[in-house]
């Protein structure tokens, strides 16, 4: 976590990673679209499904936040590579494990474990790398998006080295392949491919975009890129243009591909570097002290939530009021167990995980995001 003075020109973006996170929960409310409800079915295939936009948010948040935080420690070699790495496997590994192996006990319970292959792949970040669903999804399936983190992670360091003008075509050409690859996957694929859902969702390789775009905007908000538009006003349109893109896209019937990470780029580009400026009123709305708690729990809230909803569901029964009720109790459930795990879990891990630090031969000490 960094220091107040150093926090405070982002706070907004912290709290931000809640709603992010409530976006990934509503897309597996699943139920909903089986409820029998045409209201419920209606809100579940126009909002909730799009919910996987979160994502989105938070790869390209990621790159934005490491830039902040350890661009020019590692150019001017403030902070060796093996600090960097250690703090970053200590950031995502032990709360990933203790979720993923609470969970792989309840399955034990249930009779219902995943192939040992696949356990293994999930436990030790690796699983996205495989096209089988039953592989990139195992386990405690959002994981599949710290497998990506991982591999981001591990380029960083040399990404961080590139000229914005080396980066920015990098990236341009690297979104153009996407944008061709989509478009002649769109062509050919009527509906839902297990493989193109893999490749153009889960696969490290094509949402490295993302994060580059997250690095990009990081220096972009430095050179003071955007500061005239930020506003009240930008804030609210922005906000609405995400919301309104979530419509939009199933409202149109865009093909999957395209939604993976195309449609949602741009909005969701565009709200954080306003937002990084922090000059509206939904900002300073953002750093009241209770968002930004709920902002730093956003990752127990990001892993636990799925395991919960499989939970609840199993003892469920469904309807159209039953099914209303149990996505309150998962809300309620989810946002409760997300704060007792950030606090009783995620964080004295981390504090002990960061006194361990001191031990990290070569280490320079540096304020962590």
């Amino acid at each position: 976590m960094m220091k107040q003075d150093q926090q405070a020109p982002l706070a907004q973006l912290t709290s931000l990673r809640l709603f992010a996170a409530l976006l990934v929960l509503f897309s597996h409310f699943q139920f909903f679209a089986r409820s029998g409800s045409p209201a419920l079915e209606r809100l579940y295939d126009l909002v909730f499904r799009q919910g996987a936009c979160g994502v989105t948010f938070f790869f390209i948040l990621s790159g934005f936040i490491l830039t902040h935080a350890y661009e020019r420690a590692l150019v001017d070699e403030k902070i060796t590579a093996s600090t960097y790495f250690y703090r970053r496997l200590a950031r995502i590994f032990p709360l990933h494990l203790i979720v993923g192996l609470a969970f792989l006990a309840y399955l034990a319970w249930r009779a219902d474990v995943p192939p040992l292959r696949a356990v293994m792949l999930n436990l030790t970040l690796l699983h996205s790398w495989f096209p089988d669903p039953i592989v990139h999804y195992s386990l405690n399936g959002p994981s599949w998006s710290l497998s990506d983190e991982l591999f981001f992670y591990a380029l960083f360091p040399w990404l961080v080295r590139l000229s914005q003008a080396t980066l920015l075509r990098f990236f341009c050409i690297g979104t153009a392949l996407i944008i061709a690859a989509s478009g002649i996957a769109a062509a050919r694929i009527d509906g839902y491919s297990p493989f193109a859902d893999w490749l153009f969702y889960a696969f490290p390789p094509t949402r490295l975009f993302e994060f580059v775009a997250g690095i990009l905007l990081c220096r972009a908000w430095r050179a003071g890129t955007g500061r005239r538009w930020a506003s009240s006003g930008t804030e609210a349109l922005l906000v609405m243009t995400v919301l309104a893109t979530m419509v939009a896209v199933e409202w149109f019937a865009l093909p999957l591909v395209l939604r993976y990470q195309l449609a949602f780029l741009p909005p969701m580009a565009a709200l954080i570097l306003i937002f990084a400026h922090g000059e509206g009123a939904l900002s300073r709305l953002l750093r009241h002290p209770s968002l930004q708690l709920m902002g730093e729990a956003s990752f127990a809230l990001y892993l636990i939530h799925r395991p919960l909803i499989t939970f609840m569901e199993r003892w469920a029964g469904h309807g159209a009021a039953s099914d209303l009720a149990l996505g309150a109790a998962m809300l309620s459930l989810s946002l409760v167990g997300a704060l007792f795990a950030f606090v009783l879990l995620d964080q004295p891990v981390q504090h002990w995980l960061r006194r361990r630090e001191r031990r990290v031969p070569g280490q320079t000490r540096l304020v962590q995001p």
